[in-house]
């Protein structure tokens, strides 16, 4: 071994390094370093070496290895091979060199020790990687360019599909074709068939546009949902706001799980459904329903760029659906206001044409010198009924007016329930004398309420005078107070025209009566009830109706929470 490439004749004559004269030590390919592996200083260097870093042996041997090789001792590498660990250690480091930029160096590590003296040495296998680096670099280049291609593609993709939804939600207030049409485009671009749930009012779920590829299988897809609706998925999205992507291919084991009949499991087994997203259709914080978007394709896999194309989707059409609703209420609210118009006028136009007409009576009597004692107080009495009639009718539309802005008041203080029913069922007893009875039942002690004496007036004179309103001539009439879950419950009872099945939640809405009410042409604008439900609630208690149909008669209740113990009975207002 040549004396000018390493370690001198002493230490060589150990032999701890003599590998033979046939050794290729100065002809290999690859640069060889040993390096102490204290100091990292060089004791050994081939040819290779001198041309990977470009200077000579002579140089070489007076530096440490760390002088020529970047950060090298604070590799855990480096550490592991100095302290004798069996296993090679590989690195990739930059090597300094004397003349043009640093190389990209692979260095293999491992520790070698004299026999003499156990003096612990590393030896490092060091071969030039910038070709491999470059070619590296050049590959994963070209990732980037085909993923930025591919990123370009879907970014089209997804501006087409979100172009011609919008196009079709824009055109038409009609979501639920709307909404089909929509769900054609998903499936032209991002699904093999798609199914758009709807969430109703009372809480139910239904399915309202599917789409699939193949109409063969749309029938079968729209058969599965009619005989087996699947809403599992779909009701955790509409329960958490959060989309859900299945990527996984079914088995036909689980397909058989899930399946509640062999006709079920045939229809799953055709339709080999494989990947999912499952997301929430909302608008302005409400949740509306949930679009499912399958594929049945078998390499098939819903990444992100997808999600988010499927979830701006299903915000436009929440958008869309939203929109066509609000639409739908303000042209109820505008046929209800006109309805309320027409009504108010007729009902108005009445009590006021009273008044007119027996004024002008009077005045025609008194100007022949015909008008009698019986006459005049006839007359009075009745324009004084039509004067009363006019008080409330503007009573009403006030109250209407004031709630609609939320500032109807109240003046609570404690209140006997029993003692206000007694008042006003005693004055109502003069009224229907001779023309039917009002019973009074007064069960057990009825606790008090702390509540406005004149709204709780006001609700059960309403509730009366429609018990009258919609009795026949002659009928008997029952009112029934009672202590009732820590409450007071106040019952009115009639055997009238009773109520349709339907009704017995529309009759609280504004302007809104039952059929039966209309049809028999019963005078009324449909606001009393509507006021005393507002009375009721803002009093913390509750109002319904209960009638076996019509012509059966009808049960109008109200439940009054009892006064807590700690309740002031001074007065106060709450608007």
């Amino acid at each position: 071994m040549p004396q000018a490439f390493g370690l001198d004749s002493v230490t060589a004559s150990e032999g701890w390094l003599d590998f033979g004269s046939g050794w290729l030590f100065t002809s290999m390919l690859d640069a060889i370093v040993v390096a102490e592996a204290d100091t990292a200083r060089i004791a050994l260097w081939n040819p290779a070496a001198s041309r990977l870093f470009g200077i000579g042996p002579d140089e070489a041997l007076q530096r440490s290895l760390a002088d020529l090789v970047t950060d090298l001792q604070e590799t855990p590498q480096w550490a592991a091979a100095c302290g004798g660990d069996p296993i090679r250690q590989t690195v990739e480091l930059f090597a300094r060199r004397t003349s043009g930029p640093d190389v990209c160096v692979e260095l293999t590590l491992s520790r070698l020790q004299t026999a003499a003296d156990q003096r612990a040495f590393v030896l490092a296998v060091v071969r030039d990687i910038s070709d491999r680096r470059q070619a590296e670099e050049e590959r994963i280049e070209r990732i980037r360019e085909q993923l930025a291609r591919q990123e370009s593609a879907a970014a089209e993709r997804r501006l087409h599909v979100l172009a011609e939804a919008s196009r079709l939600l824009d055109a038409s207030l009609d979501y639920e074709v709307t909404l089909q049409e929509v769900a054609r485009v998903a499936v032209r671009t991002l699904a093999d068939w798609c199914i758009v749930h709807l969430l109703e009012p009372d809480g139910s779920i239904r399915w309202l546009a599917l789409a699939h590829g193949d109409p063969a299988k749309e029938a079968l897809a729209r058969e599965l949902q009619e005989r087996y609706p699947a809403t599992g998925g779909v009701t955790r999205v509409l329960r958490t706001g959060v989309s859900e992507v299945y990527g996984s291919e079914q088995s036909d084991s689980d397909r058989a799980a899930r399946a509640r009949d062999a006709e079920h499991l045939r229809m799953l087994r055709e339709l080999d459904s494989r990947a999912v997203m499952i997301v929430p259709l909302t608008a302005r914080g409400k949740m509306l329903g949930a679009v499912s978007l399958i594929s049945t394709q078998q390499d098939r896999t819903y990444d992100a760029t997808d999600l988010a194309i499927a979830e701006e989707l299903a915000r436009r059409c929440g958008q869309a659906v939203q929109n066509a609703r609000l639409h739908q209420e303000a042209q109820a609210a505008v046929k209800a206001r006109d309805r309320f118009v027409s009504i108010a006028s007729h009902e108005l136009r009445t009590p006021i044409a009273r008044v007119k007409g027996y004024a002008e009576l009077v005045l025609a009597a008194h100007a022949d010198g015909d008008l009698t004692d019986e006459m005049l107080r006839r007359s009075l009495t009745r324009i004084d009924s039509a004067s009363d009639r006019l008080t409330s009718l503007v009573r009403d539309l006030l109250d209407v007016s004031k709630i609609s802005v939320g500032k109807l008041p109240l003046r609570l203080r404690a209140v006997n329930v029993t003692e206000v029913v007694r008042e006003v069922v005693g004055r109502y007893q003069e009224q229907l004398s001779g023309t039917g009875m009002l019973l009074l039942d007064i069960v057990g002690t009825p606790g008090g309420v702390s509540a406005d004496p004149e709204r709780i007036e006001q609700v059960l004179t309403n509730l009366l005078e429609n018990a009258v309103k919609y009795s026949p001539e002659g009928a008997d009439l029952r009112v029934r107070v009672q202590p009732k879950a820590r409450g007071v419950l106040l019952e009115v009872q009639d055997h009238g025209i009773g109520l349709p099945k339907e009704a017995a939640e529309r009759i609280f809405e504004p302007f809104s009566r039952a059929a039966n009410a209309e049809h028999q042409q019963i005078t009324g604008m449909g606001l009393g009830l509507y006021i005393c439900r507002n009375i009721v609630e803002q009093h913390h208690g509750r109002i319904w109706a209960r009638s076996n149909g019509e012509g059966a008669g009808t049960t109008m209740s109200v439940w009054l929470p009892e006064r807590a113990p700690s309740s002031s009975s001074s007065s106060a207002v709450a608007a």
